[in-house]
């Protein structure tokens, strides 16, 4: 058949196969809806009709900002028959972020909610109608696109440009690196990451291998678990802080039937090592991919499970693509010695909408993001943390997602996230804001012996906080502007012996 668009792509899965699911939607009580191939399209016909007479046309960026469901994909795949380029945004966000990061856009139209102040006009999924249509408007419309917004907390919001349109070789479906991560044609995805995070990616590339695609309102531990094996699903995308809560014994995975996942997918953030573990011997390692890369898709690193067991805390080797690791004197570091993260990614650097970030370069072609990591001697990466996040213990780097790892590993922690405390002598220690895992927390003294056991001194938090819960979005990353605010207003625990700074100093 050869290069079809998304858009073409869905039409020809109407037309082989009209009445089969294409999305089952999932309500808080785990009722269904579901919506069929034909149908599928036909409502995404007559969506584009409604966004072209509102002057949409290709290359226009349309917001989605709608919550996980039919009106979401209809709304999309409708701009994308249009070739527009859709970006997608929390319907939540506070109205101060989500004004900057709609300015940085400049959509021709924002699908969701009406936003005060925005500079376009806003249709609701009401507006965009139910109709269905047997055909999109006519009309050469271009390439579809997609951007991600990122930054809005910031002040200085980036929207990244998706380097490759939604186009596909339907001849080579599923690609040999689809293949390499576990995914294949007609498979069953679950998707309960947000749809303005990494579920965009997943849930319509999904709809172009011809998934039937599992959709959540939200993440909801329970039902999720119950989901996996109602649905026998083949492929999930999840982030650590969604692993942990699913291994809770209350929400009774282990006792689900979960034979038919082929593949979990993880990333966005570090996953703790023992909840890493865990998920091995559930679904067994050959099933697990992680993956690293960023927003400004510089690079893209994953590792199978049976891999990271070999190499424990890895995130795999860069393909397609290079990574060098540079020390403080700006030269190529040894193996492992850690040092700045740049990548080079074939093709040309990363595109936005709007003004354009400016990231670190080394040697012309290489680019970072501020990740701090290092290469051991086969070429696998260790990430270490963000330069921004780095504390300096009397002179020692510390790095706080390796204690917010060793903190996750205690039973009595549900969530953890480690920033830096001034202290008189050494500059900064680190301080562990601490969610309980139960009703009762865990003592500062245990939590210091439980740290103390697992890192060097310069490393074990100087001093706790126990709050009810982090500022993290529904894709599980911390909110960092928030941080400052909680770590302020909670009441700080000093852990025992932690200002002995002979220890530190004599590491």
């Amino acid at each position: 058949m050869g290069r079809l668009t998304i858009g073409q792509r869905i039409e020809q899965l109407a037309v082989a196969q009209p009445e089969a699911t294409a999305l089952v939607v999932l309500d808080r009580r785990g009722g269904e809806s579901r919506v069929g191939w034909a149908e599928l399209d036909e409502r995404a016909n007559h969506c584009a009709a409604v966004l072209a007479g509102h002057g949409v046309r290709t290359g226009d960026p349309v917001v989605v900002a709608l919550p996980p469901g039919a009106d979401h994909v209809i709304a999309t795949v409708g701009a994308w028959k249009l070739g527009a380029t859709v970006v997608p945004l929390d319907p939540r966000l506070p109205a101060g972020e989500a004004r900057a990061l709609t300015d940085a856009i400049r959509p021709r139209l924002r699908v969701g909610a009406p936003l005060p102040g925005a500079p376009c006009p806003a249709l609701s999924p009401e507006e965009c109608g139910s109709g269905r249509r047997p055909r999109p408007p006519e009309g050469e419309w271009g390439t579809p696109r997609s951007a991600s917004a990122t930054g809005g907390t910031t002040g200085l919001p980036r929207i990244i440009h998706r380097r490759r349109g939604w186009v596909f070789d339907t001849d080579a479906l599923p690609a040999a690196h689809e293949r390499a991560v576990g995914l294949d044609t007609g498979q069953v995805q679950l998707v309960t990451v947000p749809l303005f995070h990494s579920g965009f990616g997943a849930l319509y590339q999904g709809l172009a291998l011809a998934h039937t695609v599992v959709l959540t309102p939200r993440f909801m531990p329970s039902l999720v678990a119950e989901s996996i094996e109602r649905y026998r699903v083949n492929v999930l995308r999840l982030v650590p802080t969604m692993m942990k809560l699913l291994l809770d014994p209350r929400v009774g995975l282990r006792r689900r039937d979960l034979s038919s996942v082929a593949a979990l997918h993880h990333g966005s953030a570090p996953c703790p090592a023992e909840v890493k573990r865990a998920w091995l011997d559930l679904l067994g390692p050959e099933r697990v991919f992680e993956s690293y890369s960023s927003q400004e898709q510089l690079g893209f690193v994953h590792i199978r499970g049976d891999e990271w067991l070999a190499r424990p805390g890895s995130v795999g080797r860069p393909a397609p693509g290079s990574v060098v690791v540079v020390g403080e004197d700006g030269e190529e570091a040894a193996p492992g010695v850690p040092g700045r993260l740049f990548f080079r990614s074939p093709g040309a650097g990363p595109e936005y909408l709007g003004p354009a970030a400016e990231l670190p370069v080394w040697r012309a072609d290489y680019r970072g993001v501020g990740d701090f990591g290092y290469l051991d001697e086969d070429g696998y990466l260790y990430v270490k943390g963000r330069a921004s996040e780095m504390i300096n213990v009397g002179g020692a780097n510390v790095y706080p997602a390796e204690i917010e790892d060793v903190l996750l590993s205690a039973p009595s922690v549900a969530d953890a996230c480690v920033v830096p405390r001034p202290h008189e002598l050494l500059g900064q220690v680190p301080h562990a804001l601490v969610v309980p895992a139960g009703p009762e927390a865990p003592t500062p003294a245990e939590l210091d012996a439980h740290c103390r056991a697992r890192l060097a001194p310069s490393k074990a938090p100087a001093s706790y906080a126990f709050v009810a819960a982090l500022p993290r979005n529904e894709a599980g990353k911390l909110r960092r502007a928030d941080l400052a605010d909680l770590a302020d207003t909670t009441t700080v625990a000093d852990a025992a012996d932690t200002t002995d700074v002979t220890a530190v100093a004599g590491r």
